[in-house]
């Protein structure tokens, strides 16, 4: 009995502290997660995402014109929230997209380093994106805008 006379104006106490810093406005109910929701690929989005976009090549402003051996060597995945696969010969890697009212830019792709064999079109295909600025349907084909008026990159699709 004496024990209980001591713990219990502890717990009293405690009782009393932790009903004080409760804010009655913000109640954190069970279940409920207190994060914000997960990304969600904007309406543009749709026709681009879960579909595999191999390259078929690249015409420049200047007339000249780059078309990869093999195309299916050379692939761009885009993915729900902003998230790209590249497939770029024989490295592969990741990298982030902002799509906005046809504005296209990539970010950082972070790729494997492997050595791609003689006559590889990966340098290439690799500065294209990156200096894709919009993006626009032609058909079923998907084609990039380079900046400066330099040219555009068709690309087909292959349904997931």
């Amino acid at each position: 009995m004496p024990l209980l006379r001591h713990l219990a104006p502890a717990a009293l106490a405690f009782a009393v502290a932790a009903c004080q810093a409760t804010d009655p406005g913000n109640l954190l109910l069970p279940g409920r997660v207190d994060a914000p929701p997960p990304p969600m690929a904007p309406a543009g989005d749709a026709l681009l995402t879960n579909t595999v976009w191999t390259w078929q090549g690249t015409q420049f402003a200047n007339g000249a014109r780059i078309a990869p051996a093999a195309p299916e060597r050379y692939a761009i995945e885009f993915q729900p929230g902003g998230m790209v696969k590249v497939r770029a010969d024989c490295n592969r890697g990741s990298g982030s997209y902002l799509l906005n009212a046809g504005q296209l830019t990539f970010g950082p792709i972070a790729l494997t380093k492997m050595m791609c064999p003689p006559g590889s079109s990966d340098g290439e295909f690799l500065k294209g994106l990156a200096s894709a600025s919009a993006q626009a349907m032609n058909g079923s084909d998907l084609v990039l805008t380079l900046q400066g008026n330099g040219g555009s990159m068709r690309f087909t699709t292959i349904r997931q």
